[in-house]
């Protein structure tokens, strides 16, 4: 992975498991780690823990580097984008999907 947009592109993740009983019954968390200051997925094999780590929102300079690379994604300026992230309850996933819905209603309403 080179950037967050490398994360967020995916559908899935893979990552190496070496004994892959631990998984069975497991419950994965997203959570936000400070260091890496990016969400991450969380197995606890003991069970969730006592107090849940609160959600933090992104800095600034991180929504600017999601709007950033949606921008770049779709070909749009900063509002597009920034309107796009915010229908998506800021999921850029969500933001891509949306707007390839709307480019493909827009396709079709020309072809009609």
């Amino acid at each position: 992975m080179m950037s967050d947009h490398g994360i967020h592109s995916r559908d899935r993740l893979l990552i190496p498991v070496n004994t892959p009983d631990i998984l069975i019954d497991a419950t994965c968390y997203i959570e936000l780690d400070a260091h890496a200051k990016r969400e991450v997925a969380v197995l606890y094999l003991d069970g969730p823990p006592d107090k849940m780590p609160t959600k933090v929102l992104p800095s600034e300079r991180g929504k600017r580097r999601v709007i950033e690379s949606l921008r770049r994604s779709m070909h749009v300026d900063d509002a597009t984008a920034q309107y796009y992230l915010s229908v998506s309850d800021g999921d850029p996933r969500g933001a891509l999907l949306e707007f390839s819905k709307d480019v493909n209603w827009e396709r079709q309403m020309r072809l009609t």
